[in-house]
């Protein structure tokens, strides 16, 4: 991976690990990567492997998309956020998170429906 391209994914990884309120030394803990690797691809100084960046991503909200293709369009993100969201949910609790994001959206269709009328 270019060093670019690394420094950016360090970015990426350190704004997801900081959005959730997480220190390297918790995101270790969860993750199981060592706190020295985080670091080191915090700093654009590691090209972590596939199996590092998987176990990274399955604790942070961010998509294994978004963190090896910096180019990855905002709207690519939320959709890959919105896919963990739901395989991280137990899978007993999926349809409710499914049905209560259905309705949040035709509540948010319809506000933004009036707004245009208006």
């Amino acid at each position: 991976m270019p060093i670019d391209d690394l420094a950016a994914l360090g970015q990426k990884m350190r704004e997801a690990r900081k959005g959730k309120s997480l220190t390297q030394q918790e995101l270790s803990d969860l993750s199981h990567v060592s706190v020295k690797q985080i670091a080191k691809i915090e700093k654009g100084q590691m090209n972590p492997s596939f199996l590092i960046l998987k176990a990274l991503a399955k604790v942070l909200p961010i998509s294994l998309d978004s963190l090896i293709n910096p180019d990855v369009s905002p709207e690519d993100e939320g959709a890959g956020q919105m896919k963990m969201l739901y395989c991280s949910c137990p899978s007993e609790m999926r349809e409710t998170l499914l049905h209560h994001t259905q309705e949040t959206m035709k509540e948010l269709t319809e506000l933004s429906e009036k707004f245009e009328t208006n």
